[in-house]
């Protein structure tokens, strides 16, 4: 190979590597990957808050998070306690429960937030967030009603618990009822349809609901807020019996329930805590003070 072929070899080479770098240069003139830092293609806002993407693949999710009802009423109430300055929201991680990107299906959300105390101005710590939502359980005592020539047999009442996989634990638990909340945080109506689903029981109107109060599990990584209710209702030993062998849950979402159930003196006397449930030991305790 001649000389002069060498040369302008290595002339195309140098200009394709040139061409390349140039690429991936900002408008300042460094490199728009330096240290392997991602810079955003855009800007958006919520509140008037800058909502950062952190990953290039988040870019995507950005329009329509910023509009999610579930995701603005977070801000919403946060901004309004006016205990924290907020300068960003860094997004990590999303999940929407759709194919795609649709604001009243946003699912879980991980963000870090540029947050300082306004009285002191001081960095706030430990500002990653999971955002999950808000959620309503249910504790549902059951009296089992036995055949009127069962004289012997006094008619008893249960604590209904949904036993389902627990991925995070790897195995089966025992729980009360529960859900997240919808898009429209319309708390009653999500209690009657998750007791219908992981149940079978049907709730005809909000007012036979007790309310409970909420409780918040996990303030420190968590923003879930959860509403806690009881019903009571009543059924024949042979309903009893069914609702022991059948197979509950949303089959849209791979749900397989099945229903188990504590005598009410047992659950409130340690069966509670056994179950390691705390939606079910608040509950339970909050019941019985009524």
């Amino acid at each position: 190979m001649n000389t002069s072929l060498i040369a302008s070899l290595i002339v195309v080479q140098s200009t394709i590597i040139y061409y390349f770098v140039i690429k991936w240069l900002n408008p300042t003139g460094k490199l728009k990957y330096p240290t392997g830092k991602y810079i955003p293609s855009s800007t958006w806002t919520c509140n008037g808050i800058p909502i950062i993407p952190g990953y290039p693949h988040i870019e995507e999710s950005m329009t329509a998070l910023t509009v999610a009802p579930k995701f603005v009423n977070w801000l919403t109430k946060v901004l309004a306690k006016k205990e924290m300055k907020i300068s960003a929201v860094t997004v990590t991680d999303i999940d929407w429960f759709a194919p795609k990107p649709t604001p009243d299906k946003l699912g879980f959300v991980k963000y870090t937030l540029g947050a300082t105390d306004p009285k002191t101005d001081r960095k706030i710590p430990s500002t990653i967030v999971f955002g999950r939502g808000n959620s309503v359980a249910v504790l549902i005592i059951v009296k089992v009603l036995y055949p009127q020539e069962d004289y012997l047999i006094k008619d008893k009442q249960y604590v209904l618990l949904c036993e389902q996989m627990r991925a995070p634990f790897g195995q089966k638990m025992k729980e009360i009822c529960a859900g997240m909340m919808d898009a429209e945080g319309n708390i009653a109506s999500v209690a009657l349809k998750e007791v219908q689903e992981e149940t079978g029981f049907i709730i005809n109107h909000v007012d036979e609901l007790i309310p409970l109060q909420k409780i918040i599990p996990s303030p420190g990584a968590c923003d879930e807020e959860i509403e806690l209710y009881a019903w009571i209702t009543a059924i024949s030993l042979r309903e009893f019996e069914e609702k022991k062998r059948k197979i509950y849950g949303n089959k849209s979402e791979n749900e397989k329930i099945n229903l188990s159930f504590m005598e009410l003196n047992d659950y409130i006397n340690g069966g509670a805590e056994l179950t390691g449930d705390v939606k079910g030991e608040c509950a339970i305790s909050r019941y019985m003070k009524l």
